[in-house]
């Protein structure tokens, strides 16, 4: 057939995103849907209610499916160009429950990789972390690059877990797999995020302004943090969907910001003293990762500002317990 004006000649983009009711992954189907007009199918264990939103996105179908289930996998990669996978064990889980975490971190990941290979998918986006490189105990450490070699110690279950994914990734691609990007992703905030997360910790310091109470924050005051707001991750997966870059990680964080500047921030826009809040002067990390690599590979340089950030949660947040 001809192409003409109304028919293209390349076919939209059939994309698969899993994970899609959690947190990250609401957000990329949204922006998806918003920006491309390609097909999208969102798929997750669970947030029935959520993934119903995003079925009423143009071009968006949802369903739940467990990632364990092989013949479930198997169904939703037919026909798909590319994959995003996002669905995870996430951290404090990965610690209570390494036998799930490994299932479904490692495993899935795994199997998703062979039914893209079995069926020509030609991308994989893949959701890692940049707690591979460990817990960050150095302040004056040069911020971690993707390229350069760091000594793999420190690190919990759930980036074992995703330095095992990243692993697999590059071991199909050199078997004829899918072109992929690892997109080491740093700590996130923003609406709708989940509980027990390092971004849930801006909820709870609300709750307790709201209740009245002292606000506490398991962090010490200089703790550096690469906070990154989610919308600003969801702009920077979709980059990597449609990039022609492949074969690598890409950080993706903010500039480190310390408990300090963000708690103290967030507290004082809720309407309370920052003075207020009670560190944890025990416990530190120094999130320093290079952003060289998102602003090369992927053309994408964070945009939302701290102050902003911090505003759409609270709007968020007074949504919810309204």
């Amino acid at each position: 057939m001809t192409a003409t004006a109304s028919q293209p000649s390349i076919a939209p983009s059939r994309i698969l995103v899993t994970g899609a009711a959690g947190f990250v992954g609401s957000h990329v189907v949204e922006l998806l849907a918003e920006k491309t007009n390609a097909t999208v199918f969102a798929t997750d264990a669970g947030g029935e209610a959520m993934l119903e939103q995003l079925n009423q996105l143009p071009h968006v179908t949802s369903s739940v499916a467990d990632l364990r289930d092989l013949s479930a996998i198997n169904a939703m990669v037919r026909g798909v160009d590319i994959i995003v996978h996002l669905a995870a064990v996430r951290t404090k889980a990965s610690s209570s429950n390494t036998r799930a975490a490994h299932e479904i971190n490692v495993g899935s990941t795994y199997d998703l990789l062979t039914a893209a290979h079995d069926t020509g998918v030609r991308r994989f986006v893949f959701g890692s972390s940049h707690t591979v490189y460990g817990s960050f105990p150095d302040p004056n450490r040069r911020p971690f690059a993707e390229n350069e070699p760091w000594a793999c110690t420190g690190i919990n279950m759930y980036a074992a877990t995703k330095l095992a994914g990243e692993a697999y990734c590059e071991a199909f691609a050199s078997a004829g797999g899918p072109d992929y990007l690892a997109l080491r992703l740093g700590t996130i905030y923003g609406p709708r995020t989940s509980p027990g997360s390092n971004g849930s910790l801006m909820t709870e310091l609300l709750d307790a302004v709201r209740d009245g109470r002292t606000p506490t924050i398991p962090w010490a005051s200089g703790a550096q943090h690469g906070l990154i707001h989610v919308s600003d991750v969801a702009e920077a997966v979709c980059r990597a969907v449609e990039s022609d870059a492949t074969g690598m990680a890409v950080n993706v964080s903010g500039l480190p910001r310390t408990s300090t500047e963000i708690y103290g921030t967030l507290a004082e826009l809720a309407g309370t003293d920052p003075a207020s809040i009670v560190f944890d002067e025990n416990r530190t990390r120094h999130q320093l990762v290079s952003q060289r690599r998102m602003q090369e590979v992927l053309g994408y340089t964070p945009q939302v500002e701290l102050k902003d950030g911090l505003l759409s949660v609270i709007e968020w947040f007074r949504s919810t317990r309204e």
